[in-house]
């Protein structure tokens, strides 16, 4: 066998299944070893795409997302996906061919140094130099990427190591086992109970690092146990596979949200970064007297901006059951006034995002009328930045669940389709339904034939307001014009049937519950376009004072 067989092999035996990838120079020899192993290849039309999918399959499923693309420009392209995953903390591998290591440096074919390029937003980057290391050098970067807060690793792999003949009597490294979780000091969960009795309003911050702890459960556990309200950074991974009370929805957005971190006196910041979306953790939006509890598995997020009165290193899922148990212990009563209040807020609040419209179609028409008609086992792509805002600000205040797919952290848009045929080669028997932009949708869009050939089909609606709608908006607003920020119509049905998917055109929200029903049963990719003639709340100064 050779290098590129032991490569494969290896990734089969970390549980990979597929490949996202676009051919070219340097990947040969990694193709026909997918073949001869069985790991399916999922092709695309741009890097971006093949790299997308990986990233978005690692913050789907948890498990490391593999894309393989060429060498050269295509590396620098493939980065999009890469820097996604390094924001948001998603375990991902990029697999990039390069010309033979015997002549690096020399010149030959797209010659450049491809391992530093990427170095600054990976866990792990190297070139395979060794080809009898390649299950070695494999499990290094898989067990890298989703050790401690999961992200992006890289591995160059030159053409003379993936041809050279190796032994094959060496098995491959076995797929690392799930990592221990970090278990808090005594010490601390008993301090975090101390500063929790001492409280009138507590606040739970839960992000993406609950849903990577699979610690969902333990969160609704607490939060029912002492009526703690909680919410989640917009962008990152949800937890709430159903409506709780508790649940108070995303916090960060642009259009705003209810007074909550202004007003808790006690914050429980859980696998969340102390970023934007939480104002730094900084005064005068979270008051000097706050106190904060900080939980993290990794310990350069768990003090960043250095605001903690706890800081602990800890798996959040296990931070939060013990600290149950010592609460039960000292007998620490709920904070049902506190929840309440906090709820007549976020229904306050609800209440003037639904009056906000403009009269004619708009965004929030079309995200009641997705209430309905969205499958509940439905995985869901938000793509879009106005309309990413406002489905979290209706759908996400109801529920979050972890088959949500989001933007991430870093705020990206465009990853759409790429996302879809991600959850639908990961996940074959479930629905698959993105919510787009006109602007996100067109990124990418020629890749609705390559989902069509390799019969990855899902639902795509496009919110169309011919606009790219939050700077639009702030353009309007601040200058009193569009600057580069508008658009022209697209056909988008034409569009997706010339690329071979099924396109629609639906005029009402009536029209368009029946289309995602019809959508879902089909066998190749539906778009949907949904023009929006009322445009997204907020561009023509429609908010309350509250939204702004």
């Amino acid at each position: 066998m050779n290098g590129a067989d032991t490569f494969t092999a290896a990734l089969r035996a970390h549980d990979v299944e597929w490949v996202s990838t676009l051919c070219g120079h340097g990947l040969n020899e990694v193709y026909a070893a997918c073949e001869r192993t069985g790991l399916r290849i999922v092709d695309t039309r741009n890097e971006q795409t093949a790299s997308y999918m990986a990233e978005c399959w690692g913050r789907l499923s948890g498990k490391v997302g593999v894309c393989a693309v060429s060498s050269g420009v295509a590396h620098a392209n493939a980065l999009s996906g890469i820097a996604n995953a390094y924001f948001d903390g998603a375990p991902m591998l990029l697999v990039t061919g390069s010309g033979p290591l015997s002549t690096a440096g020399k010149g030959h074919f797209q010659d450049f140094d491809q391992v530093a390029l990427v170095q600054s937003v990976c866990k792990y980057a190297r070139t395979i130099d060794v080809a009898e290391r390649i299950p070695e050098i494999v499990h290094e970067a898989m067990a890298t990427a989703v050790s401690g807060r999961p992200g992006p690793v890289h591995l160059t792999f030159p053409t003379d190591m993936q041809e050279q003949m190796v032994a094959d009597s060496t098995p491959p490294s076995p797929q690392p086992d799930k990592a221990r979780p970090i278990l808090p000091s005594d010490d601390a969960v008993r301090q975090a109970a101390r500063l929790l009795a001492r409280s009138e309003r507590p606040l739970m911050i839960t992000g993406s690092g609950v849903f990577y702890a699979s610690a969902g459960k333990a969160v609704a556990d607490f939060a029912a146990a002492y009526a703690v309200p909680f919410a989640i950074p917009i962008w990152d991974r949800g937890c709430v596979a159903q409506p709780l009370p508790e649940y108070l929805g995303v916090v960060g957005a642009a259009s705003g949200g209810p007074r909550l971190l202004e007003d808790a006196d006690l914050i429980l910041l859980l696998g969340a970064a102390a970023d934007y979306r939480v104002s730094y953790m900084q005064a005068p939006a979270i008051d000097v007297q706050t106190q904060v509890i900080r939980v993290d598995v990794d310990p350069d997020r768990l003090h960043h901006m250095g605001r903690a009165t706890l800081s602990v290193l800890a798996d959040p899922a296990m931070f939060l059951q013990r600290l149950i148990d010592v609460c039960a212990k000292e007998q620490i009563e709920g904070f049902e006034d506190w929840l309440h209040e906090t709820q007549r807020r976020k229904e306050e609040f609800s209440a003037a995002i639904r009056t906000s419209g403009h009269g004619g179609l708009d965004a929030l028409q079309l995200c009641a009328a997705l209430d309905e008609a969205l499958p509940e086992d439905a995985v869901v792509v938000i793509d879009g930045g106005n309309i990413g805002q406002w489905v979290h600000q209706t759908l996400g205040r109801a529920r979050y669940p972890e088959s949500w797919l989001t933007c991430g952290a870093s705020g990206v848009v465009g990853y759409g389709i790429a996302g879809a045929m991600a959850a639908r080669a990961g996940f074959p028997q479930r629905p698959v339904v993105v919510i787009s932009g006109d602007g996100s949708a067109t990124f990418n869009l020629t890749d609705l034939e390559r989902a069509v050939r390799q019969q990855l089909p899902f639902v795509m609606i496009v919110a169309d307001d011919e606009a790219w709608g939050i700077t639009v908006s702030g353009h309007r607003q601040h200058y009193g014009k569009a600057m580069s920020s508008e658009l022209g119509p697209v056909d988008f049905a034409a569009a997706a049937e010339a690329f071979g998917a099924i396109g629609a055109r639906v005029e009402s929200c009536e029209e368009l519950i029946p289309a995602v029903r019809r959508g879902v049963a089909e066998s190749r990719p539906v778009v949907i376009h949904v023009r929006i003639p009322g445009g997204m709340p907020g561009e023509q100064g429609a908010h309350s004072e509250a939204l702004t």
